[in-house]
Order: C-alpha cells, then structure tokens, then sequence
C-alpha cells in the first residue's frame, strides 16, 4: 500500500497518533513534496496536542511552498500556522498568518481557505469579547461550506457559533449550535470534534442549571478525547467536568482533581487559553471555599495569561473579581 494511501486509512480511522506516527519516520523533503501527505502531518502535529513542533513545521511548509509557487499549499501552510499561534496564545501572529490566508484566498477564488480563514478569525474577535464580530465571520464561512458540502467546516463553524452564543448569554442558541455540530461531526466520524462540541454544551448545560445533564456530557466528552487520545479535548473536558463537580460537591476534592489534571494537559500542550481557563476557574473554586489568599493568587495568574492573549472581556470580569476580593 503506497504511504498516502496508508496516511489516508488513518485519517479515515481517526487514528491520529498513528498518522503522526507513520508520518515523522518521512523525511521532511518527502512530506512537503506531496500536497495531501504535507497537511496531513500538520493536522496530525495538531491533533495530538505538538503545537510547538506544529509552529515549525507549518513555518517550513509555507517556505516551501513559496518556492514552488505553491498557493494551495501555501495557504495550507497559512492555516497550520494560524492555528498554532492561536493554541499558543500568539495572537499577533495568528491574525497576521489568517489576514494572509484571507486575502490569498480572495485572489485564488479558494472559498474552502477563505471560509477557513474566516473561522478562524472569528475565533479571535470572540477571544478578544468582539462577539458579533465573531458571528459576522463566522456567517461568512456557513454559506462557502454548505456550498462546497464540507461538513466538518459546517461542524467547526457550529461549534464556534455555540461558544459566541454562550459567551453572549443566549444559551438556548448555543445548544443548539453545539447539538448541530455534533451530529456533523459524528456524520463523517470526526470524533475530535464530537468530544469537544459536547464538553462546550456540557458547560451550557450546567449554567442553564442541569446540573445532571451537564455531567453526563462532560463524562460522555471526557471518554471521547480519550478514546481519540486528544490531549487538548481531554484537557477541556476535564475543565467542564470539574465545574460540575464543583456544583455537586461540599469540599470540591473531585473538582479541583479534574482541573488540575486539566491544567497539566494545557501546560503540556502549550495550551495558552486553556491554562488561562483553567487557572480562572480554580480560583473562582477557591473564592468559592473561602479561600480569598489562594483565590486572588489564582485568579491573578489567570488575569496574567488573558491579558498576554488580548482577552479584553474576561480581563476586565476578573480584574472585577479580584478588586472585589481585596
């Protein structure tokens, strides 16, 4: 079986260590010679939480495919490289590297990148709190996917919607945006997607106060990532369940397990808004207990890591809380 054919059963299988796997024993001149095998070790670095190692080889991908005059591929590389500035909490780089894409796109006539494009810089305008900025993107992309039939583009734009929606307080339209996403995903066995957009309705769930629904989709999450061994959905998921631990019980030992553990995994992956996440959320545990010292400490290395990320929203709710506590 020849390798792309190889790399191809893997991506069918979601098997995305084995793809990641089978791909680093190429050598790179191999890889970047051939258009499919190049994005896919992008996407396997991705999915198996390398973002640092994604940086470098997305920076190499686009070089090379700027030499051959490659657009294709250098928007390929453009995204790569977006995506891992964003996870690495980058995010001059990241909308520097999706402007670009954007406005390639445009010239190539390339709806599927310029949809991706869009996406992505939706995701950061909803960071930054610009959360209708953030839905203009991403009813931008929606059309270019249900036109090009690209369901798990269709899934990631649900899924962002359903994080917008949250943050905007109209949770009832984000549920249904994560439960979209959900069946998209699970329609091509994209099951990344599928743990992810079923932690964020977990978390929906519990603040619209189901509790009971809330764990049992935070538990049903947390099985997915792992089955997929995505450490970054594993991550997240263990952050949401510990928020519904942390409603069901007195002393919060459970909670403060999963967030931890939760916290590792953003460490390890270099995970800048997931740490932040985290970080915030142990503190506000910690208020919760009584624990104002261990709070404000908490609290205030969660306002450090989202104002190095341009979170304009959450920085000013935490600096609210912190001003509170003291």
């Amino acid at each position: 079986m020849k390798l792309q054919e190889r790399a191809e059963a893997r991506v069918a299988e979601g098997d995305w260590p084995a793809l990641h796997e089978l791909l680093r024993r190429q050598r790179r001149a191999v890889l970047l010679a051939d258009p499919s095998l190049a994005y896919r070790y992008g996407e396997a670095l991705y999915h198996t939480g390398r973002m640092e190692e994604l940086a470098g080889y997305a920076a190499e991908y686009e070089a090379s495919a700027r030499r051959t005059t490659d657009p294709g591929g250098t928007m390929r590389a453009l995204n790569l490289g977006g995506i891992a500035a964003f996870e690495l909490g980058d995010m001059r780089a990241a909308r520097e590297k999706f402007d670009v894409l954007m406005e390639l796109a445009e010239a190539e006539s390339d709806e599927d990148m310029l949809a991706r494009a869009a996406n992505n810089l939706g995701a950061i305008a909803n960071l930054r709190g610009r959360r209708h900025e953030a839905l203009a993107y991403y009813y931008l992309a929606l059309p270019l996917y249900q036109r090009l039939d690209r369901p798990r583009g269709l899934a990631q734009t649900h899924h962002n919607l359903g994080l917008s929606f949250r943050d905007l307080g109209n949770l009832a339209e984000s549920v249904a945006s994560y439960s979209t996403a959900i069946v998209l995903a699970e329609s091509i066995s994209y099951r990344p997607l599928v743990a992810m957009s079923t932690v964020g309705r977990a978390e929906v769930e519990l603040r619209r106060g189901d509790v009971e629904l809330g764990w049992e989709l935070a538990d049903r999450g947390l099985a997915l990532a792992r089955e997929t061994a995505d450490p970054i959905s594993e991550a997240e998921a263990l952050r949401v369940r510990g928020l519904v631990l942390a409603e069901q019980e007195t002393e919060g030992g459970g909670a403060y397990a999963d967030l931890e553990a939760g916290l590792r995994l953003a460490v390890d992956t270099r995970n800048a808004l997931l740490e932040a996440e985290i970080e915030r959320d142990i503190g506000r545990l910690e208020q919760g207990r009584g624990r104002r010292d261990e709070a404000l400490e908490r609290l205030g290395v969660a306002l450090q890591r989202f104002e190095s990320l341009g979170a304009e929203a959450e920085v000013r709710a935490l600096r609210a809380e912190i001003d509170a506590l003291v």
